[in-house]
């Protein structure tokens, strides 16, 4: 079995290995779900993003537009949600961009805190799996610290 799957315009793009973690964060899944599903808040939080606006409402098949920088460039992505089931799960698929990927946010309660688990799926072009190497474990560390700067957001009173 190939590691690789189909676009939705019917090309092979490799899976490489996600990014993943785990944390706990000292808030209630419900406070933390709504910052999180908030799109004003991504430049507060995720180093890389410029900008994003919803196209309404953010719901399940809602698009966002994002403005980021990466690597010294200004890239536009458009996602959609593909879950959003409040407090518990919201899920980001990129229909634009320079690269394909999908984000899943699961929220559980704690105690009096919330454990998230976010794991990110990339996908690229066969041709770029090895040249991909690179700005992907950038992407990762950067994907890493951004979970860390919600997390002391959400805590700081």
């Amino acid at each position: 079995m190939r590691n690789e799957t189909r676009t939705a315009r019917g090309a092979y793009c490799a899976v490489v290995p996600g990014f993943e973690l785990t944390m706990e964060i000292a808030r209630l899944p419900e406070d933390v779900f709504a910052y999180l599903t908030d799109v004003s808040n991504l430049p507060a939080w995720q180093s890389s993003a410029r900008a994003a606006e919803a196209d309404g409402r953010v719901r399940k098949g809602a698009r966002i537009q994002e403005r980021r920088s990466f690597m010294g460039r200004d890239v536009k992505t458009e996602v959609e949600v593909t879950a959003y089931e409040f407090p518990e799960r919201f899920d980001l698929r990129s229909r634009s961009g320079p690269v394909s990927y999908e984000i899943r946010h699961e929220l559980k309660r704690a105690g009096a805190a919330t454990r998230l688990h976010v794991r990110a799926d990339v996908k690229v072009g066969p041709m770029m799996r090895i040249p991909a190497q690179g700005p992907l474990k950038m992407a990762e560390r950067e994907f890493r610290s951004d979970f860390e700067r919600l997390k002391t957001i959400l805590e700081t009173p």
